[in-house]
């Protein structure tokens, strides 16, 4: 760039974009860089539904991308769907409370919903009329195959739902269920009603007995129904001459679209619902999920059945390498400045020109983040706000950015993974003080690592969050081997969300999650596994690259007043002990 014929200047709304998709349309669709997982995900060829990753990963905008580029396109929007009644419905917390299982329930919500809204989008239902003809088209089609009969019927119940709201179709069905338990249950669900804690006061007999009379009721007759429904869409467009591909999207999972008590188990019925619809040729559904998301959805399934494993061929995971990132980079950077100054192709290079530590500047950001436009988009953005007014930025720019950034990242770790994991905020800190670099068997050190159990247990964190289950197993049970079971697990959550980087063996080099192997089972690490506090972190905590000795860093004194120091310690953790002891007892 020649600088004399078109010197840039950096303003102070000069930004590469928004943080969120959804506030970044002119960046968004400008600069859109693509990626093998939105071909993936959008061909109705493949099994991928989901579309997963992390926080800021592209989720949203490969969605976004979808609806730009398909005209037969709808995005279910989830505060519509009035979810919300059934966590506040009285008859459907009776039914959690006597441990019914409602995910065959869920499931058919979603089957109900979503065959409903194909059809509305299908056949482009707007009113009563068109539903009338919509059914009428069935009705031609079906003959004499009593499958496709019973189907019709169940689409003939519903006929005059296929244009009014989601929210609608949800409470009727709701409904439905609450008659049929209320006939069945009513006096007990008045007393429900009546008193607070009634179902705790119930017997395990009793409650068996009302789980059981109930089950009758919620069972997979309308799931049986929905199936035989599925196969008369599936079969209808394979009849079709001139099929046309058709998208239903749902994305916002991670918000808070209804109640935390049943939010997750409403994403896993549709988890395993989703794949029945597989069968409609030319029907996509796209779902976007949050990996800590998706998680907390396995944390809390009490199903053996349900596993990860088993679901793989149905996740699309977003990846994004070095120069993909650069693009996305250099296109926004370009775009930008050739749209305040009309000059021609202007890139990273000629903004950013000054190495960083011996490192090509973007380079040396790109290994402060976890491989995401959003972090990268975010660095830049700070590195040009501290830029401001002058005509490139400099390294000592980007340095200062550097802090700001890490602990924005911090916060955003801990926002990304307070679902999942509500203890990050106690352990991370925890590793912290070790420095850049530790081992398993430096942090597995008892008088240290008990403290971090103890400050663990005393927090009240749910027993979904595996750190927390674990360092409330050793307080009870206080053996020598679960200590290091505990710094093993902690070590892998950290891992597993992009916190640290580790070496099993002297020879191999560090890897992380977001680049490597998504997980790291507990076995495979031990007391000589190296840790690395990520580099986006290392403003944040302060960490310099070579700290001070381990004993000053965890304990803060020399030996000289060691011994004194460990047995004051020793002695209060013992009456730590004892009393997270009885705290849990009493829970």
């Amino acid at each position: 760039m020649g600088k004399k014929s078109n010197p840039i200047v950096i303003r102070s709304d000069t930004r590469i974009g928004n943080n969120h998709a959804e506030a970044d349309d002119e960046f968004l669709f400008q600069c859109f860089v693509d990626h093998p997982a939105l071909s993936e995900i959008s061909s109705t060829n493949s099994s991928k539904l989901f579309l997963c990753g992390r926080t800021g990963a592209g989720k949203t905008a490969m969605i976004r991308m979808i609806q730009k580029n398909n005209a037969n396109c709808t995005a279910l929007n989830l505060e519509d769907m009035a979810m919300s009644y059934i966590a506040n419905s009285d008859i459907m917390r009776f039914l959690s409370a006597i441990d019914v299982d409602l995910d065959l329930f869920f499931q058919a919500l979603w089957k109900h919903v979503l065959c409903i809204e194909y059809i509305r989008l299908r056949f482009n239902v707007r009113n009563e009329v068109d539903s009338k003809s919509t059914i009428r088209r069935f009705a031609e089609f079906v003959t004499q195959d009593a499958r496709k009969r019973k189907a019709l019927e169940y689409l003939t119940t519903w006929e005059s739902k296929f244009w009014v709201t989601m929210d609608e179709n949800i409470r009727e069905i709701t409904s439905k269920l609450e008659e049929k338990i209320g006939a069945e249950l009513g006096v007990e669900i008045q007393k429900f009603r009546s008193n607070a804690g009634y179902a705790r006061t119930l017997s395990s007999e009793k409650k068996a007995n009302y789980s059981q009379r109930a089950k009758k009721i919620v069972n997979a007759e309308q799931l049986g129904e929905l199936s035989k429904v599925l196969d008369l869409l599936a079969s209808y467009e394979d009849s079709s001459k001139y099929p046309s591909n058709h998208f239903l999207l749902i994305d916002k999972l991670d918000e808070k679209w209804v109640d935390e008590s049943i939010r997750f188990k409403l994403i896993r019925a549709l988890i395993e619902c989703l794949r029945s619809f597989r069968k409609i040729k030319n029907l996509k559904t796209v779902v976007s999920i949050r990996s800590d998301v998706l998680e907390r959805v396995i944390q809390e399934s009490d199903d053996v059945g349900f596993q990860r494993e088993k679901y793989d061929d149905y996740f699309q995971r977003i990846v994004w390498n070095r120069e993909q990132l650069k693009e996305v980079v250099d296109k926004r950077i370009n775009y930008l400045f050739r749209r305040k100054y009309n000059s021609s192709h202007i890139h990273f290079s000629d903004v950013f020109p000054n190495a960083v530590q011996q490192k090509d500047p973007l380079d040396y950001m790109l290994d402060r983040t976890l491989m995401r436009p959003r972090d990268i988009i975010v660095f830049v953005n700070e590195c040009l706000e501290k830029a401001e007014e002058k005509n490139e930025v400099f390294r000592k720019d980007i340095l200062n950015a550097e802090g700001e950034y890490s602990q924005i990242r911090l916060q955003a770790l801990y926002e990304e993974w307070q679902s999942a994991l509500p203890s990050l905020k106690v352990v991370l800190p925890f590793f912290a003080r070790f420095g850049e670099r530790s081992t398993i068997d430096e942090i597995s050190v008892k008088e240290t690592i008990e403290d971090l159990i103890l400050e663990i247990a005393g927090s009240g964190f749910p027993e979904t969050d595996p750190i927390a289950r674990e360092a409330n197993a050793y307080i009870k049970a206080q053996e020598g081997g679960k200590i290091v079971l505990v710094a093993k697990l902690a070590v892998s959550e950290l891992y597993r969300i992009g916190a640290i980087g580790i070496k099993t063996q002297a020879h191999e080099r560090y890897i992380y999650s977001y680049k490597d192997a998504p997980v790291v089972r507990i076995e495979a690490l031990n007391g000589r596994t190296k840790i690395h506090v990520h580099p986006m972190l290392h403003h944040a905590f302060d960490l310099p690259p070579a700290g001070p000795s381990f004993i000053t860093r965890v304990c803060g004194f020399g030996f000289d007043s060691l011994r004194f120091r460990f047995g004051q310690a020793r002695r209060a953790r013992s009456r730590r002990f004892a009393q997270a002891l009885g705290a849990l007892a009493a829970a």
